[in-house]
């Protein structure tokens, strides 16, 4: 059975700490409960029903990679979300990973700042996560800095999988 932190169950359901703890209650046998939660973690089978996408098993291999801090795995989350558009819980992933140099997710969160999905539009922030993701290697940045905000928002709204491919 897959298991995912409490913060980890948040940033997937977009549920607060005390909400995830009553409906936990509310699922799960007592023992159970204080087991896991005691130790900080959820069975991701309590929560998969709160997460906002159906979740193959490839899918929840990938949340515990994320989980315990792989970069690539939490790049694979925020794309994810970002393909229901929920760019409020992607971007948590994108800036995980981004934190880490993973140049994907910098060039998504660069992305997401010139196109203004999920937070405020600003063009310079994402051009300067751009140039960044850029130094990785894996993004053409000439290319993508050339491309108009308007672009971008087209681009970032349609299949963020697809197009890293």
């Amino acid at each position: 059975m897959h298991e995912v932190t409490l913060d980890t169950a948040e940033q997937l359901t977009g549920l607060s700490r005390r909400s995830l703890r009553r409906r936990l209650g509310i699922g799960m046998m007592r023992q159970a409960r204080l087991a896991n939660l005691g130790r900080g973690y959820v069975p991701l089978a309590c929560i998969r029903e709160d997460i906002p996408t159906t979740l193959t098993p490839d899918d929840e291999e990938v949340i515990v990679r994320a989980d315990r801090g792989d970069a690539e795995a939490q790049n694979d989350v925020a794309l994810l979300f970002m393909e229901m558009e929920r760019y409020d819980l992607a971007l948590v992933w994108l800036r995980k990973a981004a934190a880490q140099e993973y140049p994907d997710a910098m060039h998504w969160l660069g992305r997401c700042y010139v196109s203004g999905h999920g937070v405020e539009k600003d063009e310079a922030q994402g051009l300067e996560w751009l140039r960044r993701a850029g130094g990785g290697g894996t993004c053409d940045f000439p290319a993508a800095a050339g491309e108009s905000g308007r672009q971008l928002g087209a681009q970032a709204g349609g299949s963020p999988a697809s197009s890293i491919r």
